[in-house]
This record gives structure tokens, C-alpha cells and sequence, in this order.
């Protein structure tokens, strides 16, 4: 049932824009379409980082403590998410880490007892039983037991359907329309698209469609490069967190890789590797570790990932009245309390998120 607050003066449905239909954006769309917003989302088209993500749900790598409670919350609203809508594409099958041994290892079950995080010391024949088909375990594996991972861009899909928010794509933007210090909607190529709120979670594309407001968002040039297999029989139950990259399997029997390179730096551009070359890099070190099953690879993607300047997320409302903006690394982690608070702050109703939210707001940039 529609609230008072979900209409405007005259007792429609209130209008809400959401730039951006990738993970972050299409979680926004699907809160608001429950609380009975009209939304539409205007899906710029290009490939973002959320189809190329590698897609791990986690709170065990974090910056600061605020950071670590708002990826816990991010968790926790993935249940909400499911109890809501079962069918959705997540799987919270966990996570095995043994990136380091010895005493990185120690100290970092030490770092996440000291915040309560829940975590498993497990020793070589206890990881075995978990991941038959992952060969030379190491002595000491640390396991996240309510971790998980989704395919972003499928989820994204999914989410988008189910909230039953309008689409529009293929079309030229201009820029957010405002009349009397208030968002009035969005100006494209064809003529303008009315709303009441606009909430930008365009990603990497965040900061040009802000620019033209004087609203500053300050992005980081950070690249990803994923390997991804062609099907294979094993099962691998986990996220796989190794000493040479992150690995986890799909539902459809491939197997992607993350692929550290020096591409990664700050100032990088593009792939300084060939796509064969990449591939052949990670295979020399997955291969070996699969049991069971001779590796192809089937596909190298590259993808920019939304990095705000400092590292940390950017949600909240700035400076036009209605505009709202929504952009992160880490969005498949955070997709569903970044959904639930934007949704709760746009209808007036984001009291329980003040104090999450206070280190992530735009007005650091301005």
C-alpha cells in the first residue's frame, strides 16, 4: 500500500529517475518500485562494471571499522533481499581464504575476532572435506561461512524485472533538469523525463552527468581484468580467495579468476597484455589447483571499476532539492543496503541510516 509520502501534492505515485540499470542502480529501482514509486531507469547501454564483475558478497576486507560495518549491513540486507525474493541469482555458500600463511594469517583472524566478524580457522583436512576438488590445500584456511557471491550483471537483470520499473535506453542524455533549487527530472536528446528525484548511480559515468551542476564526484582510474573458463564438471562450493588471485565458479560450470596485473595501477588505462597472454598467466597457477579437470579459457574482461577519489562510497542526497547519488567500488557487496537506504532516504523515511552512512556522503567533494 502507498504511503503519504510515496505520492506528490495531488496524490500521484511519486516520480523517481535512476541513472544507471547495473547492480547498484537496479537495487534502488527494485526498493522504491515495493514502497509503490513510479520509477524509470535510464540505462545508458555500454557495458559497465557490473556485467565484467567478479561478483564476491564480503565483509572481511574492509578499511576502517565504519567501512566493516557497513559491508556487514550490506550482508545483512542481502537476506532481507532473499527472504523477499527467493528466486534471485546469490549464492551465500561462503568463502575460504588462505592468501597468506603463518602470521598474516594469524593476525587477520585476530583483526576480524576483534570486530566480530564470524570466521573459522580450518586446518588442511578439515578445508578438503569443504573443496574435494581443490588440490594442495594449505595447512591453515580461514572460512566465512555467510559469505557469497552473485553474477552482478545477471542479478542486475533480475532485479530490474522484478521491480517492474520502466526502462528507457538507447537514448542521448543531458543532463538533470532543475527548476527553483529542486530536480525536476532529466533532460534527453527527445525531450525531457519528469520526477520528483533523480538518483545518479551511473558508475565510472557518474561524474559527467554531475558536472554540469558544479557537483563534484572525483573518481579513481581503477581497472579489472577477469579469466573466465569454458564449463568444467568440478564443483567448487566457495568463493576461493588464494595467494595468486580470487577464484569462484559459476552456476553454469565455469570457473572465473581474477587476474592481477600491472594494469591495476592508478594511472592505468587500458590492457598492457595481450588477452592471450593474460589467460595463459592465470591458467599456469589455476590449472594445477583444480582437481579433476584440464582448464580452457573461454573469455578475458576488462573493466573499470566506480572508484570515488578516497576509496570509500559515495551515497546520499547533494545540492539540488531531489538529487540523490549512489556510486561504489564494492557495489555487488553493497547493492542491497545502498538499494534499502537510498529508497528509505528518497521517501523521506532514512532515519535508521544516518549514522551508517555518515562518513559516505557527497558533501566531502564539494
Amino acid at each position: 500500500m502507498e504511503k503519504d509520502h510515496e505520492k506528490d501534492y495531488q496524490g500521484n505515485a511519486m516520480k523517481v529517475i535512476v541513472v544507471g540499470a547495473g547492480i547498484i542502480g537496479a537495487s534502488i529501482a527494485w526498493h522504491l518500485s515495493r514502497t509503490g514509486a513510479e520509477v524509470i531507469v535510464i540505462d545508458g547501454g555500454a557495458a559497465g562494471a557490473s556485467s565484467q564483475s567478479f561478483g564476491w558478497i564480503n565483509a572481511s576486507f574492509y578499511a576502517d571499522t565504519a567501512h566493516h560495518r557497513l559491508q556487514v549491513a550490506g550482508i545483512a540486507a542481502y537476506g532481507r533481499l532473499m527472504a523477499v525474493q527467493p528466486d534471485l541469482p546469490i549464492q551465500m555458500s561462503g568463502a575460504l581464504w588462505w592468501e597468506e600463511q603463518g602470521a598474516a594469517l594469524h593476525k587477520m583472524k585476530a583483526q576480524l575476532d576483534a570486530v566480530g566478524y564470524p570466521v573459522a580457522h580450518l586446518n588442511g583436512l578439515q578445508a578438503e572435506a569443504l573443496e574435494p576438488d581443490v588440490r594442495e590445500l594449505p595447512s591453515d584456511v580461514l572460512r566465512f561461512a555467510h559469505e557469497g557471491a552473485a553474477d552482478a550483471g545477471v542479478l542486475a537483470a533480475a532485479l530490474l524485472t522484478a521491480s517492474g520499473a520502466r526502462i528507457v535506453s538507447g537514448i542521448q542524455v543531458l543532463g538533470i533538469a532543475q527548476k527553483d533549487g529542486a530536480v525536476c527530472g532529466f533532460e534527453t536528446r527527445v525531450g525531457p523525463i519528469a520526477a520528483q528525484h533523480v538518483v545518479v548511480a551511473a558508475g565510472t559515468g557518474s561524474p559527467d552527468i554531475l558536472s554540469s551542476l558544479g557537483i563534484k564526484l572525483p573518481m579513481l582510474v581503477r581497472p579489472g581484468v577477469l579469466v573466465t573458463t569454458k564449463p568444467v564438471a568440478v564443483k567448487l562450493a566457495h568463493v576461493l580467495v588464494t595467494p595468486h588471485g580470487e577464484v569462484r565458479q559459476l552456476p553454469d560450470g565455469r570457473i572465473l579468476a581474477s587476474a592481477v596485473a600491472n594494469h591495476q595501477g592508478d594511472e592505468a588505462s587500458d590492457m598492457t597484455e595481450q588477452a592471450e597472454d593474460i589467460a595463459a598467466r592465470v591458467l599456469h597457477w589455476l590449472d594445477p589447483m583444480i582437481a579433476g579437470a584440464t582448464l580452457d579459457w573461454d573469455r578475458v574482461a576488462l573493466a573499470y571499476r566506480p572508484m570515488p577519489a578516497d576509496g570509500f562510497p559515495v551515497i546520499g542526497a547533494v545540492e539540488p532539492t531531489g538529487l540523490h547519488i549512489a556510486v561504489m567500488h564494492s557495489g555487488v557487496t553493497l547493492a542491497a543496503i545502498a538499494g534499502e537506504a537510498v529508497a528509505a532516504e528518497v521517501l523521506g523515511q532514512g532515519a535508521e541510516y544516518v549514522a551508517l552512512l555518515a562518513p559516505y556522503r557527497p558533501s566531502r567533494f564539494q
